[in-house]
Protein backbone atom coordinates (compact mmCIF):
# COMPACT_ATOMS: atom_id res chain seq x y z
CA UNK A 1 0.00 0.00 0.00
CA UNK A 2 2.56 2.35 0.55
CA UNK A 3 4.33 1.39 -2.45
CA UNK A 4 1.28 2.39 -4.55
CA UNK A 5 0.54 5.70 -2.35
CA UNK A 6 3.71 6.41 -2.87
CA UNK A 7 4.16 5.66 -7.12
CA UNK A 8 0.81 8.13 -7.59
CA UNK A 9 1.87 10.91 -5.17
CA UNK A 10 4.95 10.96 -7.17
CA UNK A 11 2.97 10.91 -10.63
CA UNK A 12 0.19 13.57 -9.20
CA UNK A 13 2.34 16.02 -7.83
CA UNK A 14 5.82 15.50 -9.84
CA UNK A 15 5.10 13.44 -13.80
CA UNK A 16 1.80 15.28 -14.56
CA UNK A 17 3.21 19.06 -13.50
CA UNK A 18 6.51 18.28 -14.74
CA UNK A 19 5.45 17.71 -18.13
CA UNK A 20 2.31 20.47 -18.19
CA UNK A 21 5.27 23.25 -17.01
CA UNK A 22 7.70 21.87 -19.31
CA UNK A 23 5.10 22.43 -22.64
CA UNK A 24 3.53 25.48 -21.51
CA UNK A 25 6.38 27.53 -19.06
CA UNK A 26 9.58 25.68 -19.74
CA UNK A 27 11.18 29.08 -17.73
CA UNK A 28 9.36 28.70 -14.65
CA UNK A 29 11.92 28.31 -11.77
CA UNK A 30 9.72 25.70 -10.37
CA UNK A 31 10.07 23.09 -13.13
CA UNK A 32 13.14 21.95 -10.77
CA UNK A 33 10.81 20.83 -8.10
CA UNK A 34 8.30 18.94 -10.03
CA UNK A 35 11.54 17.44 -11.90
CA UNK A 36 12.67 16.66 -8.57
CA UNK A 37 9.55 14.37 -7.60
CA UNK A 38 9.20 13.39 -11.02
CA UNK A 39 12.95 11.67 -10.33
CA UNK A 40 12.75 11.20 -6.52
CA UNK A 41 9.53 10.49 -5.23
CA UNK A 42 7.13 13.06 -3.13
CA UNK A 43 8.47 14.46 0.21
CA UNK A 44 7.30 17.42 2.59
CA UNK A 45 10.51 18.61 2.96
CA UNK A 46 11.09 19.06 -0.40
CA UNK A 47 14.54 20.07 -0.93
CA UNK A 48 17.88 19.21 -3.39
CA UNK A 49 19.50 18.52 -0.67
CA UNK A 50 17.25 16.70 1.71
CA UNK A 51 19.27 13.52 1.86
CA UNK A 52 22.17 15.37 3.73
CA UNK A 53 19.65 15.63 6.48
CA UNK A 54 18.33 12.19 5.61
CA UNK A 55 20.47 10.42 8.02
CA UNK A 56 21.98 12.85 9.93
CA UNK A 57 23.72 11.59 12.74
CA UNK A 58 21.81 13.12 16.13
CA UNK A 59 23.08 12.39 19.49
CA UNK A 60 19.60 12.85 21.28
CA UNK A 61 20.88 11.86 25.35
CA UNK A 62 19.35 12.60 28.57
CA UNK A 63 20.38 15.39 31.36
CA UNK A 64 19.43 13.14 34.67
CA UNK A 65 18.82 15.96 36.79
CA UNK A 66 16.35 17.88 34.96
CA UNK A 67 14.97 14.83 33.27
CA UNK A 68 14.87 16.14 29.71
CA UNK A 69 16.29 15.14 26.68
CA UNK A 70 18.67 17.06 24.51
CA UNK A 71 21.08 17.72 21.48
CA UNK A 72 24.59 18.85 21.76
CA UNK A 73 24.13 22.05 19.53
CA UNK A 74 27.83 23.42 18.41
CA UNK A 75 28.99 23.10 22.34
CA UNK A 76 25.56 24.35 23.62
CA UNK A 77 22.51 21.98 24.47
CA UNK A 78 18.89 21.95 22.95
CA UNK A 79 16.40 20.85 25.23
CA UNK A 80 12.93 19.23 24.31
CA UNK A 81 9.96 18.48 25.87
CA UNK A 82 9.09 15.69 28.56
CA UNK A 83 6.46 14.24 26.46
CA UNK A 84 8.90 13.73 23.26
CA UNK A 85 10.71 10.34 22.77
CA UNK A 86 14.25 10.30 21.84
CA UNK A 87 13.31 8.83 18.20
CA UNK A 88 11.10 11.73 17.40
CA UNK A 89 13.34 14.09 18.39
CA UNK A 90 15.93 12.84 16.13
CA UNK A 91 13.42 13.24 13.55
CA UNK A 92 12.77 16.72 14.57
CA UNK A 93 16.21 18.09 14.90
CA UNK A 94 16.88 17.14 11.07
CA UNK A 95 13.94 18.71 10.75
CA UNK A 96 14.64 22.02 11.91
CA UNK A 97 18.63 21.81 10.71
CA UNK A 98 16.51 21.12 7.38
CA UNK A 99 14.50 24.30 7.39
CA UNK A 100 17.39 26.51 8.72
CA UNK A 101 19.76 25.33 6.24
CA UNK A 102 20.79 28.48 3.88
CA UNK A 103 19.37 26.55 0.57
CA UNK A 104 16.26 26.36 2.48
CA UNK A 105 13.07 28.91 1.75
CA UNK A 106 12.60 28.92 5.65
CA UNK A 107 15.77 30.06 6.81
CA UNK A 108 15.32 33.12 8.87
CA UNK A 109 19.32 34.32 8.21
CA UNK A 110 22.16 33.84 6.31
CA UNK A 111 24.65 34.21 9.29
CA UNK A 112 24.95 34.49 13.03
CA UNK A 113 26.65 37.73 12.04
CA UNK A 114 23.93 39.47 11.27
CA UNK A 115 21.96 39.41 14.61
CA UNK A 116 25.45 40.86 16.53
CA UNK A 117 24.68 43.64 18.69
CA UNK A 118 21.04 43.62 17.80
CA UNK A 119 18.24 42.70 20.28
CA UNK A 120 16.56 39.36 19.14
CA UNK A 121 12.91 38.96 19.57
CA UNK A 122 11.85 35.39 19.36
CA UNK A 123 8.13 35.24 18.50
CA UNK A 124 6.95 31.74 18.72
CA UNK A 125 10.30 30.16 19.68
CA UNK A 126 8.83 26.64 20.73
CA UNK A 127 12.10 25.15 21.29
CA UNK A 128 14.57 28.06 20.55
CA UNK A 129 16.47 26.70 17.96
CA UNK A 130 17.31 29.88 16.34
CA UNK A 131 17.95 32.00 19.10
CA UNK A 132 20.31 29.31 20.68
CA UNK A 133 22.10 29.74 17.32
CA UNK A 134 22.53 33.68 18.06
CA UNK A 135 22.44 33.70 21.84
CA UNK A 136 26.12 34.37 21.75
CA UNK A 137 25.81 36.88 18.94
CA UNK A 138 22.66 38.73 20.21
CA UNK A 139 22.70 41.97 22.70
CA UNK A 140 19.43 40.58 24.04
CA UNK A 141 17.35 37.69 23.72
CA UNK A 142 13.32 37.99 24.11
CA UNK A 143 11.58 34.40 23.96
CA UNK A 144 8.21 34.76 23.75
CA UNK A 145 6.31 31.56 23.54
CA UNK A 146 3.21 30.58 25.63
CA UNK A 147 3.25 27.00 25.37
CA UNK A 148 3.32 25.72 28.67
CA UNK A 149 4.92 21.79 27.41
CA UNK A 150 8.07 24.32 26.19
CA UNK A 151 8.82 26.94 28.89
CA UNK A 152 10.18 24.22 31.20
CA UNK A 153 12.68 23.15 28.29
CA UNK A 154 13.64 26.89 27.03
CA UNK A 155 14.46 27.37 30.35
CA UNK A 156 17.03 24.49 30.71
CA UNK A 157 17.97 25.32 27.05
CA UNK A 158 18.94 29.07 28.06
CA UNK A 159 20.14 28.85 31.49
CA UNK A 160 23.61 29.69 30.98
CA UNK A 161 22.60 33.36 29.50
CA UNK A 162 20.22 34.12 32.08
CA UNK A 163 21.80 37.39 32.31
CA UNK A 164 20.81 38.05 28.58
CA UNK A 165 17.72 36.68 28.23
CA UNK A 166 13.55 37.55 29.01
CA UNK A 167 11.22 34.79 28.52
CA UNK A 168 7.84 36.55 28.22
CA UNK A 169 4.79 33.74 28.66
CA UNK A 170 2.54 35.48 26.31
CA UNK A 171 0.99 35.11 22.52
CA UNK A 172 2.06 38.43 20.70
CA UNK A 173 -1.24 39.64 19.46
CA UNK A 174 -2.80 43.23 18.40
CA UNK A 175 -4.28 43.67 21.83
CA UNK A 176 -2.97 43.14 25.53
CA UNK A 177 -4.53 40.72 27.95
CA UNK A 178 -3.37 38.12 31.01
CA UNK A 179 -2.11 35.67 27.68
CA UNK A 180 -2.00 38.59 25.15
CA UNK A 181 0.89 41.19 24.02
CA UNK A 182 1.10 43.75 21.79
CA UNK A 183 5.17 44.82 20.37
CA UNK A 184 3.99 48.06 20.73
CA UNK A 185 3.89 47.99 24.45
CA UNK A 186 6.23 45.81 25.42
CA UNK A 187 8.83 47.62 23.14
CA UNK A 188 7.19 51.43 24.08
CA UNK A 189 10.64 52.38 25.59
CA UNK A 190 13.64 50.68 23.30
CA UNK A 191 12.54 52.14 19.85
CA UNK A 192 16.55 53.16 19.64
CA UNK A 193 17.33 49.87 20.38
CA UNK A 194 18.06 47.90 16.79
CA UNK A 195 16.00 45.13 16.62
CA UNK A 196 15.94 41.92 14.62
CA UNK A 197 11.85 40.32 14.78
CA UNK A 198 11.20 36.71 13.91
CA UNK A 199 7.72 35.40 13.77
CA UNK A 200 6.64 32.35 13.00
CA UNK A 201 3.54 31.80 14.68
CA UNK A 202 1.00 29.69 12.85
CA UNK A 203 -0.55 32.01 10.99
CA UNK A 204 -1.27 34.57 13.82
CA UNK A 205 1.55 36.88 12.25
CA UNK A 206 -0.66 38.94 10.89
CA UNK A 207 -2.45 39.77 14.02
CA UNK A 208 1.06 40.04 15.60
CA UNK A 209 2.27 42.89 13.31
CA UNK A 210 -1.02 44.52 13.83
CA UNK A 211 0.38 44.96 17.55
CA UNK A 212 3.52 46.64 16.49
CA UNK A 213 2.62 49.24 14.13
CA UNK A 214 4.24 52.06 15.91
CA UNK A 215 7.35 49.62 16.04
CA UNK A 216 7.77 49.26 12.52
CA UNK A 217 7.10 53.69 11.83
CA UNK A 218 8.95 54.26 14.88
CA UNK A 219 11.64 52.07 15.67
CA UNK A 220 15.32 53.83 13.98
CA UNK A 221 16.37 50.25 13.07
CA UNK A 222 14.13 47.23 12.80
CA UNK A 223 15.53 43.44 11.27
CA UNK A 224 12.62 40.70 10.22
CA UNK A 225 12.24 37.47 9.21
CA UNK A 226 8.48 36.62 8.76
CA UNK A 227 6.48 33.10 7.79
CA UNK A 228 4.38 33.86 5.47
CA UNK A 229 3.13 30.58 5.04
CA UNK A 230 0.57 29.39 7.27
CA UNK A 231 -2.23 30.79 5.73
CA UNK A 232 -3.48 30.92 1.76
CA UNK A 233 -3.19 34.72 1.67
CA UNK A 234 -0.03 35.16 4.14
CA UNK A 235 1.92 36.36 1.60
CA UNK A 236 -0.58 39.31 -0.03
CA UNK A 237 -1.71 40.47 3.73
CA UNK A 238 2.38 40.36 5.35
CA UNK A 239 4.02 41.91 2.23
CA UNK A 240 0.88 44.68 2.05
CA UNK A 241 2.13 45.73 5.39
CA UNK A 242 5.93 45.69 4.99
CA UNK A 243 5.43 47.84 1.76
CA UNK A 244 3.14 50.42 3.80
CA UNK A 245 6.31 50.42 6.19
CA UNK A 246 8.56 51.19 3.47
CA UNK A 247 10.59 47.81 4.16
CA UNK A 248 12.90 46.33 1.88
CA UNK A 249 12.64 43.08 1.63
CA UNK A 250 13.36 39.66 0.21
CA UNK A 251 9.85 36.80 -0.22
CA UNK A 252 11.72 33.68 -0.34
CA UNK A 253 9.64 31.38 -2.16
CA UNK A 254 10.22 27.43 -2.68
CA UNK A 255 8.82 24.09 -1.86
CA UNK A 256 7.56 24.07 1.35
CA UNK A 257 4.67 21.68 3.33
CA UNK A 258 3.49 20.13 0.05
CA UNK A 259 3.28 23.23 -2.37
CA UNK A 260 5.33 25.96 -3.77
CA UNK A 261 4.83 29.08 -2.05
CA UNK A 262 6.04 31.92 -0.32
CA UNK A 263 7.81 30.66 2.82
CA UNK A 264 9.51 33.68 4.84
CA UNK A 265 9.91 37.42 4.02
CA UNK A 266 13.24 39.10 5.43
CA UNK A 267 14.37 42.59 5.19
CA UNK A 268 14.59 45.71 7.60
CA UNK A 269 13.41 49.40 8.13
CA UNK A 270 15.56 51.85 8.84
Amino acid sequence: MNILKHTIKKFIYGTLPYYFMKGYKPGSPYLKYYEYIKEHGYSRHLYEFKDEYANMPVDVQKDEEKGLYYVQKEEKRLYFRKSTPARKIQKYYRALSMEQDKRSPHHYFNSVKEVTGKVFVDVGCAEGYSSLEIIEEAKHVYLFEQDEQWLEAIRATFEPWQDKVTIVQKYVSDHNSSREQTLDDFFNNQTDEHLFLKMDIEGAERHALAGCKNLFQNCQKLDFAICTYHLHDDEAVISAFLDKHNCTYTNQKGFFRHKIRSVVMRGSKS
